[in-house]
C-alpha cells in the first residue's frame, strides 16, 4: 500500500507503525500511524507561517496520506500548550484544546467555509484529528503576491475579496451561534480553496479565557483582518502619523 509513496532506495523500508500518538518526536517520516483501523503513510511535519516563527516545524502536526483512499491528510496530535496574549495591555490566557477542536469539525462538517475532517482516539485515548487537505494558499499570500499599486487593488480586486471574507464573517457567526468561538483568527488562517474558490477556515484547536464577552478575541481578529485587507498590507498607526505629517491629509 506505501510503497508507490516511498523513493526506490528505500523498497525495503522497515515500517514502524504506531497505534500509540503520545510521544509525537517518535512519529517521523516514512512511520504509519494506525488510527481505528486505518494506516496513515507520515510524510512530513507542518511548519509554523507568521509571527516571525516562518519554517518553525510543528512537530505534533503532520502530511500524511490515507493508505486507503490515497488521498493527502494533515494529522494533527495531541499537544499541550498554554501563554499568554495581549491586546490593549489586557492579558489573554491562550491554550490549546484538542476536543474543542473536535467538537467544531463535527458542527462544521458540512459548511462550506471551514476545513474539515474527523477525530478519533488512539490506543491511549489520545485524541487524534484527521483533516482533509485543502489545496490552496493562505489569505495573507493571495493578497501580498498581487503586484499592483493600493488604487488598483482596492477597486480592482478588493471588492471580490471582501465578499469572500463577509461569507468567512458569517461562518464565524455561525461558531458563535452555536457556543464555539475560532479562538485563533488570523489571515494565514483563511485558506483559498484551489478547486473551489471558497475561502475557508482552519485551525480550531487554540481556545482562551475570556471574560466580559466570550466572543471578543475572535471580533478582535476579523477587525485585524479587515485592516489588513483593506491596507492590501499591514498598515500601522505609526504608518498613518507619518502619511498626515508628509501630506497634511487624513489618511
Amino acid at each position: 500500500m506505501a510503497s508507490r509513496w516511498l523513493h526506490i532506495s528505500r523498497s525495503s523500508h522497515h515500517f514502524r507503525i504506531h497505534t500509540d500518538t503520545t510521544d509525537f518526536f517518535r512519529v517521523e517520516y516514512g512511520d504509519v500511524v494506525l488510527l481505528g483501523g486505518r494506516p496513515y503513510l507520515i510524510r512530513h511535519n507542518a511548519k509554523e507561517g507568521r509571527f516571525g516563527l516562518d519554517d518553525e516545524v510543528k512537530f505534533w502536526v503532520k502530511r500524511a496520506i490515507d493508505l486507503k483512499s490515497e488521498s493527502p491528510k494533515i494529522i494533527k496530535l495531541v499537544f499541550y500548550e498554554k501563554f499568554m496574549a495581549h491586546i490593549g495591555g489586557i492579558p489573554f490566557e491562550c491554550y490549546r484544546s484538542p476536543r474543542k477542536e473536535a467538537r467544531i469539525l463535527d458542527l462544521v462538517a458540512d459548511h462550506k467555509n471551514f476545513m474539515h475532517g474527523y477525530s478519533i482516539e488512539d490506543v491511549k485515548g489520545n485524541l487524534v484529528r484527521v483533516l482533509d487537505f485543502i489545496k490552496g494558499k493562505p489569505l495573507s499570500h493571495h493578497v501580498a503576491d498581487m503586484d499592483m499599486d493600493h488604487q488598483t487593488y482596492l477597486y480592482d480586486q478588493f471588492p471580490g475579496i471582501l465578499k469572500h471574507f463577509m461569507e468567512c464573517i458569517d461562518a464565524v457567526r455561525f461558531l458563535h451561534n452555536h457556543g464555539e468561538k475560532h479562538g485563533d483568527i488570523r489571515r494565514d488562517h483563511i485558506l483559498i480553496d484551489r478547486d473551489s474558490g471558497r475561502y475557508r477556515w482552519i485551525d480550531y484547536d487554540f481556545n482562551y479565557r475570556h471574560r466580559e464577552n466570550i466572543f471578543g478575541y475572535d471580533l478582535f481578529g476579523l477587525g485585524n483582518i479587515l485592516v489588513f485587507l483593506v491596507g492590501m498590507g499591514d498598515v500601522l498607526l505609526d504608518d498613518l502619523r507619518e502619511f498626515q505629517t508628509l501630506t497634511g491629509i487624513l489618511p
